[in-house]
């Protein structure tokens, strides 16, 4: 047997007993009697860090509501984490208190990757800054100028669905890289493999795992790891945040060199970078971590929700015909519907909230800070809690819909019945709403009503011909898309073919 040094022996206890006692102290001296919202029964010094699902965790959250309610609290190692199962006290607390509009640094991903300089993870002024910045780039009426940038690619994947529809998922994917690519940097991206789609696809991936409960690495509840050096034996973390940061850097700084390359040569496109650059007002760090922060994130939900959008269309043909021959009814001739279309397209707009209800495409909205001590409902949240609205409870809440697992755009239609908005909670809260908000919803309608005016979407087929049901997985991450299934796109007829091959002729990619 080894025996252990008499010193470690001793470090080893005292650590226990200091770990015991924090454990003891940790009760809130602030609770004014009050005790915190319900939620399993924490184990002695780690809490709840067993019970933190691992995979899915807006799942497990949403089955303990029948037994804690709409507010569930769960502790981590000291870490205060409450979810919130209902839009009322999402609505209460993240729309209408300010003090929940805080960002958790995170000591892996925020702090030794870098990632905090992102405006979705930065706080204070820094996040001023940036929202400065962007609340002009994504003003409807701004966005109306970028319209030409949002169809042609649009055009280039209806040609690229005509060829090869086994590949609608790569096809999607390359759309919306391309988008948010060109709004942003307006730089052209000619396949999915371009390391400006998959670089911060990887970076964004792994991050946001390791921001999810449960996928923590340890420094982020043992603080003080962070200080240990590189070399230090089980400090591969360091090393590795190391490795990423500078990864980071290059994805964040890379694509705007490009930019003023480009404008001093005057060939730049107009994007939302380069219209910064020519304003002097901002710096150029604001502007690259800005503009990074579209880049890197701007695609990935709406990929999600057009996955949605095929497995709705391919096991719902009722609603597929029926917003067809709304579309059919307001475009005429030989054209694809445009964003002035839009105000005439009811049915297309019910279609739309549905898909950002059926499947979130961020089923666990990412995580608020709670700044101060607060009270609610009967119960004390401590100050620094992370608060963590769970989407997925409330697009399922038979409360506010009926029969929600049925994809059902009618539910919207009559506006003194209609049900609960999703557009309401599914871009976020509170200031923490997400700033492209509007040019996720133009882009998700536009590639929309342009599949639906060209194609017909259905089950796929078996070796004899016949539909089959789609067999469908989901994605476990912050990011949730339908995943691994197939269907049947088909023009919906050979005027269709040539109405696709003929815009792109006309605005090719």
């Amino acid at each position: 047997m080894i025996e252990l040094p008499q010193n470690f022996t001793i470090f080893s206890g005292l650590l226990s007993v200091s770990l015991a006692v924090l454990y003891l102290l940790r009760k809130p001296t602030k609770s004014r009697g009050l005790p915190l919202p319900p939620g399993p029964k924490p184990e002695f010094i780690i809490g709840n860090a067993r019970h933190l699902p691992a995979h899915s965790p807006w799942l497990q959250y949403t089955a303990w509501r029948e037994k804690y309610g709409d507010i569930l609290h769960l502790e981590a190692l000291g870490n205060h984490i409450i979810i919130l199962n209902s839009y009322k006290a999402m609505h209460d607390l993240l729309d209408l208190r300010q003090i929940y509009s805080g960002r958790h640094p995170l000591q892996m991903v925020d702090i030794l990757m870098g990632w905090g300089r992102l405006t979705f993870s930065s706080q204070g002024e820094t996040w001023r800054k940036h929202r400065r910045l962007m609340r002009p780039a994504f003003q409807k009426d701004k966005l109306a100028a970028h319209s030409r940038n949002l169809e042609k690619p649009m055009r280039a994947c209806l040609l690229e669905l005509l060829r090869s529809p086994e590949g609608f998922q790569d096809h999607l994917r390359l759309f919306t890289g391309r988008t948010i690519t060109m709004f942003t940097y307006g730089l052209k991206v000619d396949t999915s493999k371009d390391p400006l789609i998959e670089v911060p696809e990887r970076g964004f991936a792994r991050s946001i795992h390791m921001s999810l409960p449960g996928q923590a690495p340890l420094v982020d509840n043992l603080h003080f790891l962070r200080y240990i050096p590189s070399w230090f034996p089980g400090a591969s973390f360091k090393r590795n945040a190391k490795i990423w940061r500078k990864e980071l850097d290059g994805m964040v700084g890379d694509p705007v060199k490009r930019v003023k390359a480009d404008m001093a040569a005057g060939i730049a496109v107009p994007s939302f970078t380069s219209t910064c650059l020519e304003d002097t007002t901002h710096s150029e760090n604001d502007i690259m971590w800005s503009a990074g922060s579209l880049y890197i994130a701007g695609a990935d939900t709406t990929h999600a929700l057009l996955s949605s959008f095929f497995l709705a269309m391919a096991t719902h043909p009722e609603v597929q015909k029926r917003a067809q021959a709304e579309i059919d009814g307001v475009v005429k001739g030989n054209a694809l519907p445009t964003f002035e279309d839009r105000e005439n397209l009811p049915y297309i707009e019910c279609l739309l909230k549905e898909l950002q209800r059926w499947i979130p495409a961020v089923p666990l909205s990412l995580p608020h800070r709670l700044m101060e001590d607060d009270y609610y409902g009967g119960y004390f949240l401590p100050e620094g809690s992370i608060i963590f609205p769970n989407v997925w409870a409330l697009s399922q809440d038979e409360a506010h819909y009926k029969d929600p697992k049925r994809f059902w755009p009618e539910r919207f239609e009559n506006p003194e019945t209609a049900e609960l908005d999703p557009y309401k909670y599914t871009f976020g809260w509170g200031r923490r709403i997400c700033a492209g908000m509007n040019f996720g919803d133009a882009t998700l309608y536009l590639a929309v009503v342009s599949m639906l005016a060209v194609f017909n979407i259905s089950k796929p087929l078996d070796e004899y011909g016949n539909e089959v049901e789609p067999e469908v997985t989901f994605g476990t991450g912050v990011v949730s898309r339908a995943e691994g299934f197939k269907c049947t796109i088909r023009p919906r007829s050979d005027n269709a073919a040539q109405l696709i091959k003929a815009a792109v002729d006309e605005m090719a990619w």
